[in-house]
Formats: structure tokens, C-alpha cells, sequence
């Protein structure tokens, strides 16, 4: 088994970026909006760039920097000015997806590994062998549309490449990503980063001649299209999870699973990362893996779990026809705690309704799990409430029984339906 492992969370913001590390990760992605695949929701300037790689490196791991849109013209000259600043932040690696922009930062700044973004659909050996050649990429992000079988294939043929690969989260209806589907219905070019998640949305089909409309669309632009039994989220694929599969993938060759989701909730961030991480240390240290990962994600909202073209042709298995909501009634993230007080209490930042007698589930980066009831709630006025709701800022939270109580920095609190 190998020892060198990564398990390679997205960065959505500073404070996903922490509970990711905390919770487990080995490495974290993050990019500028103008260059990444998310230009929207994404508050990476320069700046806080900086300072979390720094804060990454200090913590012994690593940080890789997303530059993977496909260019126009128009950004091949500000990309060569901003290459330098970006090399001076020492990431440890660049993720391009396009040629050009590749070439830009191989001449720039040789000093910084090339990883090849899954966006350049890299799905053959001997493409993997043409990328090393041409511009020196040391590590390829392997297309999502690849089999396990496929992927040791690319390994044998080409042993000395890193490979990386995605292992959850949610898929395009596109060659990795690749996708003209909301730039044609919404004029957002999903690959400038401004996707709109045309492919999810709810469509109205019109009888006699089958049409469909965008609900998003103010114009109601019509599609001609055929129905099926299946109704119309006609491209909504389910969400990526390979936790049950991870030891092929291994043996197949990759080092560095990748989970997709920069704009997914810090609790996403924290609880992909701790169920990954525990399975992935099962399985270095020769143990059975515990049952429990698995079970966490269904702590967590999705789409539907599916493994992709991993295993073979996904057909309609792979597609959710009943919603695109990403929603979980029976399990809400509660609050994230911020400080823990001397007397038992602690401070947290409320994410969805709270009360008092209420019992929650306390989720630690220690992956410890413990159940305890609220005693009483205080707002950051000092005034006692009886309950506290999403938005309302951080409320010191005193439990019933804290004596046997682990807590820390970070823990998550979850409110679970019948708790």
C-alpha cells in the first residue's frame, strides 16, 4: 500500500479550507476567480491567496493553485503578468487545463510542477505521455470518464506519472466539465468559471410537439426535446462516491483523490474530509474499514450516490429524474463551534435552528462522536433565548453535562431528526 497517499479537498474560502485540513486533508486546491473554474463565489484575491498558502505550508501540508479556465485572447496577457505573482506565492503546483496558458507558466516559472486539470479530458496513455514530453506535467488529473481498469493501464504504460483522480462529489453531463450547456441557454461560459448549473434545473415540458423551457429563463426560450417514463431532469447526474472503492483505485495506480465541491458548505468540507481520511487510514494501516465512514455522508445533502464510469457505463443508474435539490431532512448542520470556554461552554456560530433541550450530535476533527443537550442559550448580547436561528451570529451554548464532554475548536454540531 502506498504510504504517500493524498486525499485533496477544495478550498471554497478560508474557513472551508481549515475544516478541510482540520478534518483531514492531506492538500487543499483554491484559485484566483479570474483564472479558476469558480469566478463566481470565490473570494480568493490575491492577498487571502497568499496568506493561505502560507497558512497551508505552515501546517506541513500542501496547496496547489487552479489556473484551469480555457483562455481567450484576452487573458493571455494579463496571465503572463500575473504568473509571476502567482509563482512568488509558492504553491506546490499549478493545475492548467489549457496549452497555452501551460506554456505561459512553463517558460514564467519553470520552478512551479504543471498538474494537468481535468478539464484537458486527459484519457489515454499515450496522452499522458505527450503532456510529459511537451511541458513537463508531473501529475495528471485523470478524466472522470475513465474506468479503474482504464486508469491501471495509463500506469503500467506510464509508471514514472502521478495520477490523481476524483472520488466524490457533484459531475457534469459533460467530458469532465466541459460544457457549453449554460453558456448556450444563459450566456454563462461554464469554462470561464461562471457556470449557472443549467443541467440541474427543473425544465417544463409542453405537450404536442415536446418542448422545454429553462425556469431560469426570463425569456422562456423553448427546447425541442423527447420524454421519457424517467420525467424531465433529463441531465441531472448523481453525485460521485467512490468511498467504497478506494482500495482498486489504489492499486490502480493513483496517489491523490481528489473531493469536488469549492462551493459546497463548510460542513461538507469537514465531513468529506473526516469519512475519506478515516477510510484511507483503514486501509494503509491493514485494518478493517469501519462501516461507519460510509454512513456519515448520508449525513450530509446530495443528489444521489453513484460511482460514475468508474465501474463501467453508469446508463440511467447515474441520473436523478426525481430533483436536482441537494436537501437532507433529517440531518441539519447546527453550528460550528469557534471557541470552547473554561466553565464547559462554547461559543458557536449558529447555521440552522437551535433550542433549548434540544440534543445534538458533536463532531470533532479527533473523529470522536458524542450526544449532549442544550442547557441553555446565550446570545452575544448576554441576553438568555430559548432558541437561536441561522444568521443570528454566535451564541454561547451551555450544555447539560459537559464533564464528559470533548470538545474542541471546529467540532461540528448536527441536529438529527428523532435525536
Amino acid at each position: 500500500m502506498n504510504n504517500t497517499l493524498e486525499l485533496l479537498m477544495p478550498a471554497g474560502s478560508v474557513s472551508k479550507m481549515n475544516l478541510a485540513l482540520d478534518y483531514g486533508a492531506d492538500a487543499v486546491y483554491l484559485g484566483p476567480p479570474l483564472y479558476s473554474l469558480r469566478a463566481r463565489e470565490n473570494h480568493f484575491q490575491n492577498e487571502e491567496l497568499n496568506q493561505s498558502i502560507q497558512q497551508v505550508h505552515q501546517r506541513h501540508k500542501k496547496a496547489y493553485m487552479t489556473l484551469n479556465i480555457f483562455s481567450r485572447n484576452r487573458k493571455l496577457k494579463p496571465f503572463s503578468e500575473d504568473i509571476l505573482t502567482y509563482a512568488q506565492m509558492k504553491p506546490d503546483a499549478f493545475i492548467i487545463s489549457d496549452p497555452g496558458l501551460a506554456s505561459i507558466a512553463k517558460d514564467l516559472a519553470p520552478e512551479i510542477p504543471i498538474h494537468l486539470s481535468v478539464q484537458a479530458n486527459c484519457m489515454n496513455w499515450q496522452s499522458v505521455k505527450f503532456w510529459q514530453k511537451s511541458l513537463g506535467v508531473e501529475r495528471v488529473i485523470l478524466s472522470r470518464e475513465l474506468s479503474i481498469d482504464e486508469i491501471r493501464e495509463i500506469k503500467q504504460r506510464v509508471p514514472e506519472m502521478e495520477l490523481e483522480a476524483f472520488v466524490h462529489g457533484s459531475i457534469c453531463i459533460a467530458y469532465s466539465g466541459r460544457c457549453l450547456l449554460s453558456s448556450y441557454m444563459d450566456k454563462r461560459d461554464a469554462n470561464q468559471g461562471v457556470c449557472d448549473n443549467s443541467c440541474r434545473e427543473k425544465y417544463k415540458v409542453f405537450e404536442s410537439e415536446y418542448y422545454i423551457s429553462d425556469t431560469q429563463d426570463e425569456k422562456q426560450n423553448m427546447y425541442q426535446i423527447d420524454e421519457d417514463m424517467h420525467g424531465t431532469y433529463i441531465l441531472n447526474a448523481k453525485d460521485l462516491c467512490m468511498i467504497d472503492h478506494l482500495e482498486p483505485l489504489i492499486q490502480a495506480g493513483v496517489i491523490s483523490f481528489k473531493v469536488e465541491g469549492r462551493t459546497k458548505s463548510e460542513f461538507y468540507a469537514a465531513m468529506i474530509a473526516r469519512s475519506y481520511r478515516g477510510v484511507l487510514d483503514d486501509l494503509q494501516l491493514k485494518r478493517p474499514v469501519n462501516p461507519q465512514w460510509k454512513l456519515e455522508l448520508d449525513k450530509l445533502s446530495h443528489r444521489g450516490y453513484h460511482t460514475g464510469f468508474m465501474l463501467g457505463d453508469p446508463r440511467n443508474s447515474g441520473q436523478n429524474y426525481q430533483t436536482s435539490q441537494n436537501y437532507n431532512d433529517k440531518y441539519k448542520f447546527a453550528g460550528l463551534v469557534k471557541k470552547v470556554n473554561a466553565d464547559g461552554s462554547f461559543e458557536a456560530e449558529i447555521k440552522n435552528k437551535v433550542y433549548t433541550n434540544q440534543k445534538l450530535e458533536l463532531i470533532t476533527p479527533q473523529q470522536t462522536q458524542q450526544i449532549f443537550e442544550i442547557a441553555e442559550l446565550v446570545s452575544a448580547k448576554g441576553l438568555p433565548q430559548t432558541e437561536a436561528h441561522s444568521g443570528s451570529g454566535l451564541f454561547k451554548i451551555t450544555p447539560k453535562d459537559h464533564t464528559q464532554l470533548k470538545i474542541t475548536e471546529n467540532s461540528i454540531l448536527v441536529s438529527q431528526e428523532g435525536l
